[in-house]
């Protein structure tokens, strides 16, 4: 028999399945915390199809998933009304402390919006920086899987609304968030609150520093395993904003340290010209996939490099939107390397027929795990939307309301030709850095609060600043030229 649902949520948007997830989690949190009343419960970040969420001191077991989601369906049979109560800042910090939630009470103390929205399931409060359903019937699918020592919570996406993603191993994306709260610990900042009181006390600079040293560690390990293994053509591919340009060029100066030249092609320059691209039933041409790269003259590029050490590769005239007459030689010779940087360079289409001993593929995403609280992530496409704003607004004369209106077509382009192929990737380099937010907080604010009320993404700009407002400001000041910030808000080496 197919299964009845009963929304009241349209989660086909983003602001919908926000809400579908929100509402989720709070039942969730209500859930764990009547179970483990005296444990602390952190949601921490997306993996697998999912959320990965712990629970201190606590491995879950086959018969806790059993009886968490007994208790989470529960709640949404029973149609619970889910109540809000809206006070000023430190009324909601006193609320909070009453019920014993310090963590979010805490992080309050450094949020500067003179009102704040608290949500209340059946006694059980908590804070959100996006919307809650009214009612816990409101949803109706979710699942949870053990992923020791915590477990996954599953829900459905906007592309497939009435059915849960299918579950994919995701074990070299895992390993990197693990590295990075590892390097958090480090750091001493294992949330917001912690990096708050580092600002504070005037000695975020010495964090800053040491965040791009450890980030230069690991360029150093890369760049080393591809000396090790006598690469030649190195591939980067990531999301957009994840400072792939940035990165190209700091790998290039670390292989040289190995004694190995290295130079950097764009697969953009692979484009066909925009007259031969077949349009879809829209009519719109889509510049995303990979059918509008030349992958077969790709192909024979490298194989020729790799056999006679010089080809002739094309450029691409985005002014004109058609490739330039004129091939443009290159050549390779023992001890160089080629680095290949584009949203396709995981895809095996890409490098179907080039030998794969001389590939290496690398891929990059923001892949944030700070937490404001331990109810709230900052997530990995807020860093990247974010990246996006202040470069769009400052080289590329875009509004922040323009970039908002296109993220959506931008992230659709992301999951269906840059998500799958994450996994095939040899190393995942992680350019968070522990810092940022504060930093763009003092750059992205002002740019969000240009957006008008009438704009239709005033919501989502409110909820941007919001987020950012739990961030003590940083100043640019001790941010070396190199890094990969530095292609979002200026001053780059590189540029």
């Amino acid at each position: 028999m197919d299964r009845i649902f009963n929304r009241k949520i349209d989660i086909t948007t983003i602001q919908g399945i926000r809400t579908y997830r929100n509402t989720l989690q709070l039942i969730l949190l209500k859930v764990l915390h009547d179970m483990f009343p005296h444990r602390k419960v952190k949601i921490e970040y997306s993996i697998n199809k999912g959320c990965y969420c712990n629970i201190e001191n606590v491995k879950i077991t086959k018969e806790h998933i059993e009886s968490i989601k007994r208790r989470v369906q529960d709640y949404i049979d029973k149609d619970v009304e889910i109540k809000e109560i809206y006070c000023t800042r430190q009324k909601a910090i006193e609320l909070l402390k009453e019920h014993k939630i310090f963590d979010i009470a805490e992080a309050l103390e450094y949020v500067n919006n003179s009102k704040v929205l608290i949500y209340d399931l059946d006694g059980f409060l908590s804070v959100f920086y996006s919307e809650v359903a009214q009612r816990t019937s409101y949803v109706d699918l979710f699942d949870i899987k053990p992923y020791e020592p915590g477990f996954i919570f599953f829900y459905p996406t906007r592309h497939k609304p009435y059915e849960l993603p299918l579950y994919t191993e995701q074990n070299k994306l895992a390993s990197v968030f693990g590295e990075f709260n590892r390097w958090g610990e480090i750091l001493g900042i294992p949330d917001v609150k912690s990096l708050n009181k580092i600002v504070r006390d005037g000695s975020i600079n010495d964090i800053i520093l040491a965040s791009e040293a450890l980030q230069d560690i690991k360029l150093g390990e890369i760049s080393q395993e591809i000396c090790d293994k006598h690469m030649k053509f190195i591939m980067i591919a990531g999301p957009s904003s994840s400072g792939k340009t940035t990165f190209a060029n700091r790998l290039r100066i670390h292989l040289i340290v190995h004694g190995i030249n290295a130079r950097i092609i764009s697969l953009d320059d692979y484009y066909r010209n925009r007259a031969d691209m077949v349009p879809d039933a829209s009519g719109k041409v889509d510049l995303e996939t990979i059918d509008a790269l030349d992958i077969k003259m790709f192909q024979n590029n490298m194989n020729e490099l790799s056999t006679k050490g010089k080809t002739l590769i094309p450029s691409f005239d985005f002014t004109t939107a058609t490739r330039r007459a004129e091939l443009v030689p290159i050549s390779l010779h023992e001890s160089e390397v080629l680095i290949i940087e584009g949203i396709h360079g995981l895809n095996p289409l890409m490098t179907k027929g080039i030998n794969e001993e001389f590939i290496y593929k690398i891929y990059i995403s923001a892949l944030t795990t700070i937490n404001i609280d331990n109810h709230n992530r900052f997530s990995t496409t807020d860093t990247r939307l974010i990246r996006r704003i202040s470069r769009d607004y400052h080289y590329r004369n875009s509004s922040a309301s323009h970039t908002l209106n296109m993220w959506e077509s931008v992230r659709s382009g992301e999951d269906k030709y840059i998500f799958p192929f994450q996994e095939e990737a040899d190393v995942i380099f992680n350019s968070a850095l522990i810092y940022e937010h504060g930093l763009f907080r003092s750059i992205a604010e002002p740019i969000l609060r240009k957006i008008k009320k009438e704009d239709p993404v005033y919501c989502e700009s409110k909820r941007l600043l919001d987020i950012l407002s739990a961030f003590e400001k940083i100043d640019a000041f001790a941010v070396p030229p190199s890094s990969i910030i530095r292609e979002f808000i200026g001053g780059s080496c590189f540029h």
